[in-house]
């Protein structure tokens, strides 16, 4: 029997699999690699640790917890029958575009009534929660949903000029319950250098733009408002977020066939 041997750390298992548009977290390593930094919420635990993980907050009577017994782990925040309820996480600013590095974001996301939410999920600067923030905020990286229209957008902010394009793709009214998933979309973008964010539904390039990258420090964001009088929800199922650390003297590995 022949031996395998690896010269370096294993491939992300997504590397050598070919989506529509190509590989998807190109050279990106398994496991711990300290040229780069990863940040990782499962929600696999109980509660979310809201003092020194994540800054929890909630707009007016909104709620946002950990669903119990989601398989994967789901965090869900939920309207409570009232306009503009709402809630969020928000974590320490430590992601940064940067020359010659790359940020890659990822996150699957559900939402109970597709057109009446507002939703943000990417990266953005810290800030108090409310029908604005982090949905109309200056320097941002991510997708948004507003109330009204399910289109998934996608969003560059820097100094509050935007670029914001649709991504072709909407939410449909979805759930989750158990192992019973329903309306799923995986949301990325790959920040590559301050000239260019690549964004992705479903592990497929949707938009490319080269206009208004904040070079801003910007922290992982989740938000959801409810755009009506119901008790509307969205889950997600993780938030990953990677940055490259270092570029000179890092490893750089070749494509996996």
């Amino acid at each position: 029997m022949g031996t395998t041997r690896f010269s370096g750390p294993m491939m992300y298992s997504g590397e050598g699999r070919a989506v529509a548009s190509g590989t998807w977290f190109k050279n990106l390593p398994l496991q711990l690699n300290p040229d780069y930094v990863v940040q990782f919420e499962d929600f696999t635990g109980i509660a979310v640790d809201g003092t020194n993980d994540w800054t929890y907050s909630q707009l007016t009577s909104g709620t946002g917890a950990i669903l119990a017994d989601a398989i994967d782990g789901w965090f869900e925040i939920a309207g409570t029958g009232s306009d503009d309820t709402g809630a969020s996480l928000q974590g320490n600013e430590i992601w940064q575009a940067q020359a010659s590095k790359k940020i890659y974001f990822e996150t699957r996301i559900v939402t109970s009534d597709a057109d009446q939410m507002d939703i943000f999920v990417g990266l953005c600067e810290n800030g108090t929660l409310s029908t604005s923030v982090p949905f109309a905020t200056n320097n941002q990286i991510g997708f948004l949903v507003t109330d009204g229209d399910a289109s998934i957008e996608a969003v560059c902010d820097s100094g509050g000029v935007a670029t914001e394009t649709d991504t072709g793709v909407d939410f449909a009214d979805g759930s989750v319950s158990g192992g019973t998933i329903s309306g799923d979309r995986r949301l990325g973008f790959v920040v590559t250098g301050t000239g260019k964010v690549e964004f992705y539904v479903d592990r497929v390039l949707k938009v490319t733009t080269t206009d208004n990258i904040p070079t801003s420090q910007l922290t992982t964001w989740f938000a959801a408002v409810a755009g009506e009088a119901a008790a509307n929800k969205v889950d997600c199922d993780y938030l990953f977020t990677v940055g490259q650390r270092q570029t000179d003297g890092m490893v750089q590995y070749s494509d996996q066939v």
